[in-house]
């Protein structure tokens, strides 16, 4: 796995990482800007090469500024778009790469597209005036800086971890940036967030998911844009309200007003009395002339063309257009669309490098509790000193649950792994995370052998309700053994 923010170029700043915190050694930083044209000529091409030397007189900040046409050292690109398709395309495909994706990007139009791509950093429509343009290169060139300041992100965080610490990296790296929705008719919610549907490589509306699941891990922080009804069974907005006759459920119903004929008693919908621009009692043939003398007209009633049944109110029903299920309109689900910031928490995984935990983490944590750090390690100590004196058994096990699919993404899947952490775990078990993404737990008043016991159920139960397969590895550590120290402990965990 690579990516943009790993750090093996010299000619990048080299970045230490010791227990004081990060020590950046400042060497011969580079910020390299490539310029893309579909065609050989670029028309800004000279005024790029002016606008570098412009930033290089103005400040030392900017003195490495360096044009490249290698894409991959490329820190910051530009595209000269003639051809909109060609530019909305080029930008897409750059998204879709993650060594690219937190690249700023600079789109110049020579002729103004509908609708900007939101993909795009920054949109220009050409000409423009050099100061402008100077102004928006400047602040692109500072992005890039911060891209380059990012530490490595170890392999072991997986796929779909690395796609989602580059989401949260990407608004880490444009200050105070807001992850808002986009109207789509194409999207399951309605709303899609083309970075992230581009990034996670799915279809509009499903990058939803991944953005809660960063949410629930605190990572994000929301706001409520709107709710939009969707289908119980497929999750998808595409529903259509109808209206039905609540006799037969057809939907050839119409509203008609409804004639009384007072000679023979005869009510019936006008149309059965209608005879050109005459009314006639279709059961006694008398013509009706005079309104409040020889008929009145009681209501305007809804009647069914099929069963000829009349009703105040039709029967509403909800058919959706993605599954083609039937179901009444209170059954149907609420989704909130919010926008999305960067949290604290989401701050620390940018520069760490890390992410506190998988979408199975996050739903173990919601369901259990996890003490803070600091905490668990007072608790963890308290226990070894209880479990000597008192001679009884206390174990504690470092674990990690990894996924080989997108298990976590399904509703179903969410609550019937719930059940079974509550079904496993007891109150008085005690959590925490580590800063490898592992989880510790202490067993109080069990030993090793029931330990095991109850990770063996875990899994089993576990293997019942995946998706995808799912891994359980775990190490025990007996607290009551005289042998080992706190520091021994540890010791034997990592």
């Amino acid at each position: 796995m690579t990516s943009d923010n790993m750090l093996t170029s010299e000619e990048k700043n080299v970045t230490t990482v010791t227990a004081g915190g990060i020590n950046r050694i400042e060497l011969d930083t580079r910020i390299h800007l490539c310029l893309i044209s579909e065609e050989t000529n670029s028309i800004i091409e000279e005024t790029l090469h002016e606008v570098c030397e412009n930033l290089k007189v103005e400040s030392n900040e900017f003195n490495h500024l360096t044009l490249t046409e290698e894409l991959g050292v490329a820190d910051l690109i530009i595209l000269d778009i003639k051809n909109v398709k060609w530019g909305c395309n080029k930008i897409k495909e750059l998204r879709a790469e993650p060594e690219h994706f937190l690249k700023p990007i600079l789109a110049v139009y020579e002729q103004a597209p509908d609708n900007f791509t939101e993909l795009a950093d920054v949109n220009l429509i050409w000409p423009v005036l050099q100061s402008e343009f100077c102004i928006k290169v400047k602040d692109l060139v500072k992005v890039a800086a911060n891209v380059q300041d990012l530490i490595a992100v170890p392999n072991s965080i997986g796929e779909t971890g690395f796609r989602k610490l580059l989401m949260v990296r990407h608004l880490y790296t444009r200050e105070s940036e807001i992850l808002a929705p986009i109207r789509n008719h194409q999207s399951s919610v309605g709303y899609t967030f083309p970075a992230a549907q581009i990034l996670f490589k799915v279809k509009p509306g499903e990058e939803v998911a991944f953005l809660e699941e960063l949410e629930e891990a605190q990572l994000l922080t929301s706001k409520l844009i709107d709710k939009v009804n969707i289908c119980p069974f497929c999750e998808h907005t595409q529903i259509n309200f109808r209206e039905l006759c609540p006799h037969c459920r057809s939907l050839n119903i119409s509203e008609e007003t409804t004639i009384h004929h007072f000679r023979c008693a005869y009510i019936g919908r006008e149309s059965e009395f209608r005879r050109g621009i005459n009314l006639t009692c279709p059961k006694c043939s008398r013509e009706l002339r005079h309104i409040g003398v020889d008929y009145d007209k009681p209501s305007e009633v809804m009647w069914c063309n099929d069963c000829n049944q009349n009703f105040s109110e039709p029967l509403l029903s909800c058919y959706c257009l993605a599954c083609a299920k039937t179901f009444p309109p209170e059954n149907a689900l609420i989704k909130r669309i919010n926008e999305y910031k960067l949290s604290q928490d989401g701050i620390r995984a940018a520069e760490e490098g890390a992410l506190p935990g998988s979408g199975l983490i996050n739903i173990l944590k919601k369901e259990v509790g996890f003490y803070k750090r600091e905490v668990f390690m007072e608790m963890l100590r308290i226990e070894v000193f209880r479990c000597r004196r008192y001679k009884y058994k206390s174990t504690l096990s470092r674990f990690n649950l990894a996924s080989a699919g997108d298990n976590a993404t399904s509703r179903k899947f969410k609550n019937d792994f719930a059940a079974v952490i509550n079904q496993t775990f007891r109150s008085t078990d005690l959590f925490t995370d580590s800063s490898s993404g592992e989880m510790l737990v202490i067993f109080t008043h069990t030993d090793s052998v029931n330990a095991r016991i109850a990770f063996s159920r875990l899994k089993t139960s576990i293997d019942k309700i995946a998706i995808a397969k799912i891994d359980l590895k775990y190490d025990l550590v007996d607290l009551a053994s005289q042998d080992d120290s706190l520091d021994g402990i540890w010791e034997k965990l990592n």
